[in-house]
């Protein structure tokens, strides 16, 4: 996986299942400013629309068709959709806050001066055109000085030690099975290309050779040599076959294997684990999971039997790949050539501005510029009234499990309990994190990166043993998302979602139901998907279920795959339903518990029609035009080789297709393709 500077398993990163991105302030704290004010309440566009697409044939287009034709990818983009306008208008946000605290860093340690550095230290190009590959020399020279199998193990150490991941991934984070501890994970890792598909798929052999010469370039960059391509890629293909897929990596049963410290030692005995622990700060343990097994084993065989030269390789891959965008234009152009353009189709790099948010907002200390968005532009009146909707729309919830006629009273009774213990955070942690031992300049950019990577190790070993700490979040208060946790049966809605096209507080009941009601139904629904209904109300890998119960919960989850395994935009690229299946049936969960609770509003109870179009309907208008989305042809194959979540258009048609409400809202006919026969519809929440 690209650029990986923390050092997690495939596992935690699967668990946390997501959603799916200036002017001066007037007073701070009060969330929006008087020219925010006056923006026109979101509302659904006519203009979108198009009327020659029946809604019954193709609803995505239908809503969206003209603005799918009137807004084509731009070329600094892979895709352009709602989550994108949102990310446009946030960063526009965060440069006036980012260029303010640049200029005026202060404090020492402050939230101000680590993001004001930071964003200096990303902004100098010139100084990083200086440096030439001097970041990195260390870490190559560590390489350099292989010699046998006892110095290729402590070189992978240490480079792990210094932040750079190889070969498998080893954090702390919550035990699955008793989720109040902290304890050590291990697991598959150390491929730079996407996942297992890449290496393995005859289809994706063009990338493969794009790759080739992709390395070959950046060796020649680092003074490393020519030719040396085609050798990484033989040895990342061997990782690679050794490695889970990606859809099974969605199945807690294969990735919760516990080892005592010894039993896990025999795995792959000619590594050092004892002077890995100690290098890399890693207390003692009596137990670890182990998220792949046999991974370990093969490691093991891959040290005693491949040639050192291809170790080195390797390796010395690994830390450019790394470091590439942090080091000299050069590099950062080749870097992006590969992995934007050959994977992405973005034909051009953003604006260095627009880079360095980006870079920001997925880092580890994203928070620190998340606090200084919410303290410009968050209302708490908007915070109070999608709270209200998250009640609603649990009620409605409740409501559907009490009426659900396939379900035991049995099962049906601890479904219900843990939807009552769900947790939720809304907007902004209640405490900030202290990065002030984080020593960021203004002037190496590369270092920074490896002080934030240090410090973020090191607060991660810290952890091991120790309680789950229930207001940790698991993402920056200014994203464009939201998530749910099951080892914290929690949903989490960042402040940055809480604004339009998502939610407006003046706008209808209709739309915002239909938005933000639907991405609130879609958390909801993931403690109850293919995955996150095998954690109970306490957080733990745990079955509640009654085997009867479980086989119509499968039954009903396969006729929604089914639906899936239809959609192909490409002759020979589809839809992966199971790998997608956790989203596709929070989609279906989302859209169906947003309608329920909508139907208890007063603006509902109204009946007025708008634009021609009934409540209901409109409701489902705002569904749609959610999702509005244009691809280049290779973000799209590349999101469905990688993508938990469904492309957009299958995220509006896939539960339409499959939700009697929309049906009868649109005067959809058995034998429409917008409607699933009766014995092939999935009616699951």
């Amino acid at each position: 996986m690209k650029k990986q500077y923390l050092i997690l398993t495939a596992l935690t990163a699967s668990l946390l299942v997501s959603c799916g991105g200036e002017k001066k302030e007037e007073e701070k704290g009060k969330g929006e400013t008087k020219e925010e004010a006056k923006a026109a309440p979101m509302k659904n566009e006519l203009s979108y629309m198009d009327s020659t697409i029946r809604p019954q044939e193709d609803f995505f287009l239908f809503c969206n068709n003209n603005w799918i034709k009137n807004n084509p990818v731009p070329s600094t983009e892979s895709r352009w959709g709602s989550f994108n306008e949102l990310d446009e208008a946030n960063r526009a946000k965060l440069r006036v806050i980012l260029e303010e605290v640049a200029a005026n860093p202060g404090e020492k340690g402050s939230y101000n001066q680590i993001v004001g550095d930071y964003y200096n230290s990303f902004m100098n190009m010139e100084k990083r055109n200086e440096l030439g590959i001097t970041p990195i020399k260390e870490e190559l020279a560590i390489v350099d000085g292989i010699t046998d199998k006892e110095s290729l193990v402590a070189a992978i150490t240490k480079l792990h030690a210094m932040g750079v991941g190889t070969l498998f991934g080893m954090g702390v984070d919550l035990d699955m099975k008793n989720p109040n501890i902290n304890v050590l994970n291990t697991d598959q890792g150390g491929l730079n290309l996407p996942n297992k598909s890449f290496y393995v798929d005859k289809a994706k052999e063009e990338i493969r050779n794009e790759y080739v010469m992709h390395i070959d370039k950046m060796f020649d960059l680092a003074g490393l040599g020519k030719g040396k391509g085609q050798d990484v890629l033989n040895f990342e293909t061997k990782i690679a076959q050794a490695c889970k897929s990606q859809e099974e990596q969605r199945i807690p049963e294969l990735s919760y294997n516990k080892y005592s410290k010894q039993d896990f030692a025999k795995l792959a005995t000619a590594f050092d684990w004892d002077a890995y622990y100690a290098a890399n700060g890693i207390g003692d343990y009596d137990t670890l999971i182990v998220g792949n097994p046999n991974y370990f084993g093969s490691m093991n065989r891959w040290i005693n039997a491949e040639p050192i030269e291809s170790w080195k390789n390797y390796l010395n891959w690994c830390v450019i790949n790394t470091y590439s965008s942090a080091l000299t234009q050069e590099f950062l152009d080749q870097d992006f050539a590969f992995y934007s353009t050959v994977l992405k189709g973005q034909k051009e790099m953003k604006e260095d501005w627009k880079r360095a948010i980006g870079d920001l907002t997925h880092n580890y200390i994203s928070e620190a510029l998340g606090k200084l968005f919410v303290e410009r532009h968050f209302s708490e009146n908007a915070k109070n009234k999608v709270n209200v909707m998250v009640d609603n729309i649990m009620a409605a919830f409740k409501e559907r499990l009490n009426d659900l006629e396939w379900m035991s009273d049995e099962t049906k009774g601890r479904a219900l309990h843990k939807l009552e213990s769900f947790g939720r955070k809304l907007g902004f942690p209640e405490e900030w994190k202290d990065f002030s031992g984080i020593d960021i300049s203004a002037d190496n950019y590369a270092q920074n990166i490896k002080n934030i990577t240090l410090f973020a190790k090191k607060e991660n070993v810290e952890k091991l043993g120790k309680p789950k700490d229930p207001k940790e979040w698991g993402m920056p208060p200014h994203m464009v998302n939201a998530y749910y946790h099951p080892l914290f049966n929690e949903i989490v809605f960042p402040a940055g979602i809480m604004q339009p096209p998502f939610f407006d507080e003046h706008a209808s009941d209709a739309v915002n139901y239909g938005r933000m009601g639907m991405v609130i139904g879609h958390e909801f629904t993931h403690g109850f998907d293919d995955m996150g209904s095998k954690f109970a109300a306490d957080g733990s890998f745990s079955n509640w279920w009654s085997e009867e119960d479980l086989d119509k919960f499968k039954e009903r989850t396969d006729k929604l795959g089914n639906t899936y395994a239809q959609f192909c935009p490409f002759d020979d690229v589809c839809v992966q339903p199971q790998m997608t299946m956790g989203e596709n049936i929070a989609d279906l969960g989302g859209i169906t518990l947003a309608y329920y609770a909508y139907l208890k509003t007063d603006e509902y109870k109204k009946g007025e029609n708008v634009d021609g179009f009934t409540p209901a309907q409109q409701f489902f208008i705002a569904v749609a035009q959610l999702w509005k989305i244009n691809y280049t042809d290779a973000e799209l194959k590349n999101r469905i080789a990688t993508d938990y979540h469904s492309p957009g258009m299958y995220r509006v048609n896939g539960p339409l297709k499959n939700c009697p409400e929309f049906w009868e809202a649109f005067d959809v006919k058995e034998g429409d393709p917008m409607r699933n026969s009766e014995d092939q519809a999935a009616k699951i929440w």
